[in-house]
């Protein structure tokens, strides 16, 4: 492990210890909720770090180490450019809200126990943004890849050996997605940092938050202590990301089934069940109609991932079946529990752990 690699891990967990801190301040301020969330985010993380330590340095299960050159430089400079500039932002609300006197309109959170529907929809849209990490594992991965190689014949030698030492290119798929798989942890874990600065702030001191827009897209709950949906989607990729994405290609494979059988089981479950749904589920705001529209999107959008993605890893037939029938089904008990625990992570996580090792079985 080289030093940017240390510092960048290290960085993280201090990151997870600031989620216990969190954690802890949504227990003294009395929200249960909050503070289940928060807590199952944090041993989440930090489990998935510490699990892919083990992994990388002290077993032979996979060669893919954390991350290395160029990511580890680029992930170092996002760390030291990233916080300057946020801190510009948090400068230039504290002078906006000292020249008002007075909360803003933008300032002023807006409680929803349920949101409208448009807000709504903007919440469903922006999980969409987690198809990018399938692009960069399966499609623009390889690309950048081919940049980066054209990019080295101007540079010194010595850059050249390295990163042909690290990313061998045969040809091969299933060893050129070695690349992407630190692209993909590069652009999730700068993504993470950016996003929990930003709550954490929110959070601690929501007065100087300088992005309050984005309170309009949160429910009620998600206004105090607790942490946002975007946090324990981001903490949910990144984690299943570290743990099954060392094994190739397969782990990529379900990864990528997995968070797509999730974001448009969430999606239709949702708003089928808002705009068509009449009977409740138990004592809570949510439909039978969501319900299995949201189980039944899930399977046919496993299905569909796994069509699309079976030249990269060719599953059995029982496989190409089941794993999108066990899927839903898990996100559909979830969705029918409905648990404290955001299920941005409860899906990611659960899902891929479980058909993860299925396909280890059956693939």
């Amino acid at each position: 492990m080289n030093i940017y690699s240390f510092v960048i891990i290290s960085f993280l967990y201090f990151y997870s210890g600031f989620l216990l801190f969190i954690t802890y301040n949504a227990k003294k301020v009395k929200e249960k909720g909050a503070f289940i969330n928060n807590l199952t985010n944090s041993l989440v993380l930090i489990f998935a770090l510490t699990i892919n330590l083990v992994i990388v340095n002290y077993s032979d299960l996979s060669n893919i180490d954390f991350i290395v050159f160029p990511f580890d430089i680029f992930m170092s400079a996002f760390i030291i450019l990233f916080f300057p500039l946020f801190y510009l932002l948090i400068y230039r609300e504290k002078k906006r809200v000292k020249k008002n006197k007075s909360p803003s309109k933008d300032s002023a959170s807006i409680p929803h126990a349920e949101l409208p529907l448009k807000y709504d929809i903007y919440r469903k849209m922006s999980h969409l943004v987690v198809l990018g990490i399938i692009l960069f594992y399966f499609t623009l991965g390889f690309l950048i890849q081919n940049i980066f190689t054209n990019i080295l014949l101007y540079l010194p030698e010595f850059l050249s050996e390295v990163f042909y030492s690290i990313f061998v290119i045969e040809g091969d798929i299933r060893v050129d997605m070695v690349f992407t798989q630190y692209l993909v942890v590069f652009l999730v874990g700068i993504s993470l940092i950016g996003l929990l600065t930003a709550d954490f702030i929110r959070i601690l001191k929501p007065e100087i938050y300088p992005l309050k827009k984005v309170n309009r897209i949160l429910r009620e709950k998600e206004l105090g202590a607790r942490l946002g949906p975007q946090i324990s989607m981001s903490i949910g990729c990144f984690s299943i990301i570290l743990l099954y994405g060392l094994f190739q290609p397969l782990g990529p494979l379900i990864i990528c089934t997995s968070m797509t059988m999730a974001i448009f089981g969430d999606i239709s479950s949702n708003l089928f069940g808002r705009s068509l749904g009449k009977k409740k589920i138990r004592n809570t705001k949510k439909t039978y109609v969501g319900l299995f529209s949201g189980i039944f999107i899930a399977f046919i959008s496993g299905i569909s991932m796994l069509i699309i993605l079976r030249d990269f890893y060719i599953i059995s037939i029982a496989g190409f079946f089941l794993l999108p029938i066990i899927g839903s089904l898990i996100i559909g008990a979830i969705d029918y529990a409905d648990l404290e625990i955001d299920d941005n992570l409860t899906y990611n996580f659960i899902v891929t752990t479980v058909l993860f090792y299925i396909a280890i079985f059956i693939a």
